[in-house]
């Protein structure tokens, strides 16, 4: 359970109940979020993989390594975002249904590379002139896919990976096109709640007072219990804390 973020306030109109819990800080530098994260982007993976592949379509996994002259993290992140742009357009020319899923890892030389699962059928000679054109390594790899669970295995170990401290700002650790299937919202009996997100002590004592004011219970949904802001480390308002 994150200990970072504030809660999420679920209103169950039928039931006359509000179902609390903790939301999630979103951050890969908190461990649980990093596992849940982690969990989500792989399970996206090889559900494209799974549709692409089923659908007839050509997937491949690609490295594409980082121009060897360049010294860092910072760097080698720079000139690929700047490269990226043009080559995808270059992709794109070549295939204009082209789909990917890009996971930049930190090296151990400490320079970024690039994995992909990707729908464009170019030949690895293809990737790697063009990848070069743009500013980047010589060597880039082209491996197709077989299965959805091997598509698991190829990326599965970048995602997460540590980049270290010299990443910039927001940096994402995993970038998928915008046509990349995404993981279907399951049908439970939380789904259409009305959810409000609570961050602050005066916040949540603004939900006691509604609760109150509507007679619902305030239940915890980890335990199905009623709610007790105690255990889940929140300090509320003293007028509303007994």
């Amino acid at each position: 359970m994150c200990k970072k973020a504030g809660l999420l306030v679920g209103w169950d109109t039928v039931a006359r109940r509000a179902l609390v819990t903790r939301a999630d800080c979103g951050s890969w530098g908190c461990p649980e979020c990093a596992v849940r994260m982690r969990e989500q982007w792989v399970l996206r993976a090889q559900i494209g993989v799974r549709q692409y592949i089923g659908a007839g379509e050509h997937v491949d996994f690609i490295t594409i390594t980082s121009h060897e002259k360049l010294p860092d993290f910072a760097s080698t992140e720079r000139v690929w975002s700047k490269a990226w742009p043009v080559l995808y357009a270059a992709l794109k020319r070549r295939s204009s249904k082209f789909q990917f899923f890009i996971v930049p890892e930190k090296h151990k030389d400490g320079r970024m590379h690039v994995h992909a699962l990707w729908t464009a059928d170019v030949t690895q000679k293809w990737l790697k002139d063009n990848a070069r054109k743009r500013g980047l390594g010589y060597q880039a790899k082209r491996k197709p896919v077989e299965d959805a669970g091997r598509a698991v295995g190829y990326v599965g170990k970048y995602i997460g990976k540590s980049i270290g401290d010299d990443a910039p700002p927001r940096f994402r650790r995993v970038r998928v096109s915008q046509g990349w299937p995404k993981i279907p919202v399951p049908v439970t009996n939380t789904a259409a709640l009305k959810w409000e997100y609570c961050g602050t002590n005066g916040a949540l004592a603004a939900i006691y007072q509604m609760a109150q004011a509507k007679h619902y219970a305030m239940i915890d949904l980890e335990t199905g219990e009623y709610f007790d802001d105690i255990d889940l480390g929140t300090i509320v308002h003293e007028a509303w804390a007994g």
